[in-house]
């Protein structure tokens, strides 16, 4: 018969023999050793396993995550009264009217906005007695009594219409607010 496998590597010198296994000891003294794990795996006391760490890490991310979670909540809460507040002043007090041609341009959140008015309308929003209130997208007419109400409220949603500030590519000839082009 021929030699096995294991015979003719270790006659090459490839293989070793294998020793022979011991006997695992038993009784109590066995079983405490194998609950405490491993002898250099030890962990001072005071230190965190590498899965205590991310359990607190994962615990104090899910925290945060609630927190921001209840502040847009509150915030949304507290957009949603204003706004409320701001519908009811607008809704009873609204000036627009649906067949007004004239388009009164003016600035606001850095972008040039329109409104349609008359051109009695015109001349009281060009000398202040008229407002504008910006409410869901859209632009309303107000008094001046009710602008300033909404002013109280958010003064976000009231345009300044009156700018203080001369515009440099103006010059000296500014363009006047009620000219059409």
């Amino acid at each position: 018969m021929s030699k096995s496998m294991q015979d003719q590597l270790l006659a090459l010198g490839l293989a070793s023999k294998k020793p022979s296994k011991q006997k695992r000891p038993t009784g109590k003294a066995a079983q405490r050793r194998r609950k405490a794990g491993p002898v250099g795996d030890k962990i001072p006391p005071g230190e965190l396993t590498l899965e205590q760490a991310y359990a607190l890490k994962k615990k104090d991310e899910q925290k945060r995550a609630d927190q921001a979670r209840r502040e847009k909540q509150e915030e949304d809460r507290r957009r949603k009264k204003l706004n409320h507040e701001i519908r009811s002043i607008v809704k009873t007090n609204r000036l627009n009217h649906d067949d007004a041609e004239i388009a009164r341009n003016f600035m606001f959140r850095g972008r040039i906005r329109k409104v349609h008015v008359t051109p009695d309308q015109l001349q009281a929003l060009n000398s202040g007695e008229l407002g504008i209130a910006y409410l869901s997208g859209g632009y309303h007419l107000l008094t001046k009594e009710h602008t300033e109400q909404v002013r109280g409220l958010s003064a976000d949603h009231v345009p300044n219409l009156v700018e203080s500030r001369p515009d440099e590519d103006e010059g000296e000839f500014p363009v006047p607010d009620d000219l059409t082009w």
